[in-house]
């Protein structure tokens, strides 16, 4: 027994003398334009117009993302929109988060074309706003599931698929936090909080489709954002999305994935409808009603 501890010691001090320290400098990087924006019937455009950082890059200040000076304008049959510079205090991060602002609310079933002139460069889609809005049946809850990421709880959300269409879908929920929850792991440090709670809108971080269950019953369960206690309410919604922006919300949850778990293959987000030029989607979706939640512990 005394050989094997003096073998077994020997072993780890030749392991410990065996280790090295390497620098790694990382590669030059090339800033990307990020282009976001989601119309939904009866609610005036908004697009995110922005630029990427490295992934340690420390200025994660809205302020320094955004790209100012734009001409972006939305056009459809309904007339021209041009959007302007606009922001809105988010008391969770402390700061304000940027975007372009339109005025004329979007109509169901027209197709909109984006035009976003930026110096010389020039960045264009369209999309079709002719989502059918689907029905939350019921919802429920567990206090635990397992992903890639390991146990977690989860609401469940039960909604039947739109027969004879392809459809994709993704989850949201609206409800109040304060400084006392916490988001993936931390802490909230948010000074601007306070006392108060604030309403924070929380979408879920995969999308799904209806393949193989057209028409059919769908049962999705999402983990919360936030954390919560006994009795917090919340407002359920099912968006159903066009296939621009699942293409998107599929590549990034792939790349997170990958992120966390060394034996998924990684995954590196295309420019999709603005090919190389930047990274993003301009889509169309509308919202289920709403569903009242309330979490059970």
């Amino acid at each position: 027994m005394k050989k094997n501890i003096i073998t077994s010691f020997i072993i780890v001090i030749i392991l410990y003398s065996c280790e090295k320290n390497i620098s790694v400098n990382a590669p030059p990087y090339t800033p990307k334009v990020s282009i976001q924006s989601m119309l939904q019937p009866d609610s005036v455009p908004v697009v995110y117009f922005s630029r990427t950082v490295p992934y340690f890059d420390a200025a994660l200040n809205f302020s320094d993302l955004v790209i100012r000076n734009a001409q972006i304008k939305i056009e459809s049959s309904a007339g021209t929109d041009s959007l302007k510079l606009d922001s809105v205090f988010d008391p969770v991060y402390c700061q304000y988060k940027y975007y372009y602002k339109g005025n004329i609310p979007i109509q169901p079933n027209i197709t909109y074309t984006l035009n976003i002139l930026s110096g010389a460069d020039v960045y264009t889609a369209s999309c079709t706003t002719n989502e059918t809005k689907t029905v939350i049946d019921s919802t429920g809850y567990t206090y635990e599931f397992s992903d890639l990421y390991g146990g977690h709880e989860g609401v469940i959300v039960y909604f039947k698929d739109i027969p004879g269409e392809t459809n994709y879908y993704r989850f949201e929920m609206k409800r109040y936090i304060d400084s006392a929850d916490e988001f993936a792991g931390p802490k909230i440090v948010a000074s601007c909080i306070g006392k108060d709670s604030v309403l924070i809108d929380e979408p879920g971080r995969s999308v799904y489709n209806d393949e193989g269950q057209q028409g059919k019953e769908i049962k999705i369960v999402i983990e919360p954002a936030y954390t919560h206690s006994a009795g917090v309410a919340g407002i359920i919604y099912i968006q159903t999305i066009d296939k621009n922006a699942y293409n998107f919300f599929d590549e990034l949850d792939r790349q997170k994935l990958a992120e966390f778990n060394p034996f998924v293959e990684p995954v590196f987000i295309q420019g999709g409808q603005f090919g190389s030029k930047a990274i993003g989607y301009f889509s169309s979706m509308v919202k289920s009603d709403s569903v009242l939640f309330v979490f059970p512990e």
